[in-house]
C-alpha cells in the first residue's frame, strides 16, 4: 500500500514496499545514510505519533526506541508518517529563571520555568539560547521536570566561557532565555517492568547533573536493584550535593553513594581518595554484568576510559550510556558539540 511522508513541511509519496530512506532520497532529499543495512545507524530519524515495527528499531538502545527513533533504511511504513532528523526533532520555547543557587565555589544551579508546552526525561540535556546573543550551550537536566514543574541545570564557571560566566556571575531570577531540546539517551528506562537489574553511575564535575536525574527517576519508579553512584573531583571543594546524596542513600537502602577525590587533603570521613576509574571498577566487579546498566558523564577522557573498562569487564555496549562534556576553546565545560544519539 502506497503511503505518504511528511518531512520538513513537505509531503512525499512512497512506492509500495519502499523504505523511508529510499523514498526521501528518490525525492531529492539529503538524508544522512551509509550502509543501508541497519548497521551504521547513520539514517536515524524520529517519527511523530506513528507506531513502528520491530525491524525499524532493531539494534537501537531502548532509550532511543522510547523516544520513537527509527532506522529509515529499515522502515517500510504501512501508514502515513510524520518524520524528522534528530537535530530537527527539537522545539525552541521561552523560559524564565526562577531560582539560582551556588552549589560550590565554581558551580551554580539554575531553575527554569518553561513558558510553553515541554516534556523531557531527567538526565537528558537541553540547549540554552541566551537572548540577544548567538550564544548557545547545552546542559543536562538534573531533576524530575514532570514532577517539579521546572528544569534544574548545573553550570560550572569557566574563564572566558560566554554562557557560563553569564550564568554564574550575571544571570538572576526573572531573566528570560530560550531553550531547545531535549536530546540524549542518558535517562532511566525499565524494560518489561523488571526493575531488579543493577545500575552503576559515575561522573566528574557537573557530570553529576544527569546522574542525579537518572537516580531520582529510578527511585521514583521504584527501582529494586542496587544503584551505585560515584562522583569524582580533584579536591573536596569541587564536589557538591554531598549531604543531599548521603541523605538520599540513607533513605533508600539500595542506593550507594561514593564521593571520590583525586588529591589527598583535609576531607570528611566516607570520601574515597584516588582515581575515580579505580573505584568504579571496584564497584562494578561483583555486579551481574549481563544485567548491569552503566551511565558515565563528565570529562571526555574519563568517560571514554570508563566505557572501555566497563565493556572489557563484560558489560554489553547497549547497556553503556554516556554523556561526555566537551571543553572547546572559549567555551565552557558542560557544553556538548554536535548532538550525538548513539
Amino acid at each position: 500500500m502506497a503511503t505518504k511522508l511528511s518531512y520538513q513541511n513537505n509531503i512525499y509519496a512512497l512506492q509500495d514496499g519502499e523504505t523511508v530512506l529510499d523514498g526521501l532520497l528518490r525525492h531529492g532529499q539529503d538524508v544522512p545514510n551509509s550502509c543501508k543495512a541497519g548497521a551504521c545507524q547513520s539514517c536515524l530519524m524520529k517519527a511523530q505519533g506513528s507506531s513502528l515495527d520491530s525491524k525499524a528499531q532493531e539494534g537501537l538502545k531502548e532509550t532511543l526506541k522510547a523516544q520513537n527513533f527509527f532506522l529509515a533504511c529499515q522502515c517500510v511504513p504501512d501508514e502515513d508518517m510524520d518524520v524528522s532528523l534528530p537535530s530537527l526533532a527539537e522545539t525552541t520555547i521561552e523560559a524564565e529563571i526562577i531560582y539560582k543557587e551556588q552549589l560550590c565555589h565554581n558551580v551554580v544551579a539554575l531553575r527554569l520555568k518553561l513558558l510553553g508546552e515541554f516534556s523531557c526525561r531527567a538526565g537528558q540535556y537541553i540547549s540554552i539560547l541566551r537572548n540577544g546573543t548567538s550564544v548557545v550551550r547545552s546542559y543536562s537536566v538534573s531533576n524530575l521536570f514532570e514532577q517539579d514543574g521546572f528544569l534544574e541545570l548545573h553550570i560550572r564557571r569557566i574563564e572566558s566561557g560566554a554562557m557560563s560566566v553569564w550564568a554564574c556571575d550575571e544571570a538572576k531570577a526573572g531573566d528570560k532565555i530560550h531553550i531547545r531540546g531535549p536530546a540524549g539517551d542518558c535517562f532511566y528506562l525499565a524494560l518489561n517492568e523488571d526493575q531488579s537489574f543493577p545500575l552503576l553511575l559515575a561522573g566528574t564535575g557537573t557530570g553529576l547533573a544527569p546522574l542525579e536525574g537518572v537516580v531520582l527517576d529510578a527511585l521514583k519508579q521504584g527501582h529494586k536493584g542496587d544503584i551505585h553512584i560515584l562522583h569524582g573531583a580533584l579536591k573536596e571543594d569541587d564536589l557538591y550535593h554531598v549531604d543531599m546524596l548521603q541523605a538520599l542513600s540513607e533513605e533508600h537502602g539500595n542506593l550507594i553513594y561514593t564521593p571520590c577525590i583525586l588529591n589527598r587533603g583535609n576531607h570528611k570521613s566516607g570520601f574515597h581518595i584516588g582515581p575515580l576509574d579505580q573505584f568504579v571498577m571496584q564497584a562494578l566487579e561483583p555486579l551481574d554484568k549481563t544485567e548491569l546498566r552503566t551511565y558515565f558523564c563528565g570529562a571526555p577522557d574519563m568517560v571514554n576510559l570508563l566505557k572501555k573498562k566497563a565493556f572489557l569487564a563484560g558489560v554489553s555496549s547497549k547497556n553503556i550510556f554516556s554523556d561526555p562534556f566537551l571543553i572547546r576553546e572559549r567555551k565552557e565545560a558542560g557544553s556538548k558539540a554536535e548532538t550525538a544519539l548513539s
